[in-house]
């Protein structure tokens, strides 16, 4: 979808907030599946990043470093949340108190991100 937007955005002089904002997440995603070879990441890895994309916590990053955040923040929460990271591969969800842990810790990591 972000792609055909972004083609379809090449065209139109005039794009609207709402088209602007969609396009700019779309980059940020595109960005986030990257991942270096031989490196993959766990389910909750991957879930802590989609979570953290998909609910507007990187909207204010810039897109070329996504990836530099990715993996700090990734890096933050095994260290200041490694229970956040085995409750939820174990439960192998996103409850309430994990996601509010999430949403948090986040918002603690952007504050000493630079």
């Amino acid at each position: 979808q972000y792609r055909e937007l972004a083609a379809f955005a090449q065209f139109a002089s005039d794009l609207d907030d709402a088209t602007r904002k969609q396009l700019e997440r779309g980059r940020r995603v595109t960005e986030l599946m990257k991942q270096t070879q031989y490196s993959p990441m766990s389910i909750a890895e991957m879930g802590f990043v989609l979570y953290a994309v998909n609910n507007g916590h990187l909207d204010d990053i810039e897109a070329n470093r996504v990836l530099a955040f990715e993996a700090g923040l990734l890096q933050y929460i095994k260290v200041q949340k490694p229970d956040l990271v085995t409750s939820v591969m174990e439960k192998r969800e996103l409850d309430d108190d994990a996601e509010k842990t999430l949403a948090d810790t986040i918002a603690e990591f952007k504050k000493s991100w630079v």
